[in-house]
């Protein structure tokens, strides 16, 4: 009697324990799925991806136009080479003053963090040209500006055509910041920045104005009607 009872307990801590077994397996098949959904890869994301943005910066009635560009020059596994050149002002003695800079990165296209960069004081930050799209008003947005959250859904007219955009705003001390995601792809569209200089206040708008990434593909699933921004 008492082998068989042994023998019974031996079966009932075997099928408990593979039970649990199934179950955590489950469970952690399930908390994979949900991670790679999480930091799953822009299907955009290749070698050759580009996006360039008109500049206008306007300040005491004048107005000047640059470009700014980032593209992928190198796609490797989970890490993406890219190449950043922009343009900003430098206000001395009442004077506006344009400037030229440029920045070579390599992020992980999974998360976004900068795993190197040419200025070290990138490295370990997210990269901000895009975010996830699994995002909503009230989500945390991490990018190399600071951490902030999704203030409101606002529609854009750009690159030929009417995108809902996520806009993240920022303000500091003497400057402040727009930036309009798009909604199906998680690109940033347009940035707004106002600075305040020695007392001159210099208003730059970057819009998206050419790219080889074809938003018509992406489920708009945001255009909601309104008049753009």
């Amino acid at each position: 009697m008492h082998k068989e009872t042994t023998g019974l307990n031996r079966k009932t801590m075997l099928i408990t324990t593979i039970s649990l077994a199934l179950v955590v397996s489950l469970s952690l098949a399930v908390y994979w799925y949900v991670w790679v959904q999480d930091v799953a890869k822009p299907s955009w994301v290749r070698s050759g991806t580009y996006v360039i943005y008109e500049q206008v910066f306007v300040w005491n009635g004048h107005t000047r136009i640059e470009y700014m560009t980032w593209n992928i020059t190198r796609l490797q596994d989970a890490f993406a080479d890219l190449h950043l050149v922009s343009h900003g002002v430098n206000v001395t003695q009442e004077h506006v003053e344009s400037t030229f800079g440029e920045a070579n990165f390599t992020i992980n296209v999974f998360n976004r963090e900068i795993a190197n960069c040419s200025d070290p004081y990138y490295i370990g930050e997210k990269w901000p040209f895009w975010i996830e799209t699994n995002v909503t008003i009230g989500s945390t947005i991490d990018i190399f500006y600071g951490t902030n959250v999704i203030t409101k859904s606002q529609p854009i007219y750009v690159l030929g055509h009417q995108r809902g955009c996520w806009l993240v705003e920022y303000n500091w001390t003497l400057s402040s910041m727009k930036r309009w995601y798009d909604k199906s792809s998680g690109i940033c569209l347009k940035i707004h920045v106002a600075l305040n200089q020695q007392g001159i206040i210099v208003q730059i708008t970057e819009t998206a104005v050419a790219s080889n990434i074809d938003l018509r593909v992406y489920e708009p699933g945001a255009f909601d009607g309104l008049k753009p921004a």
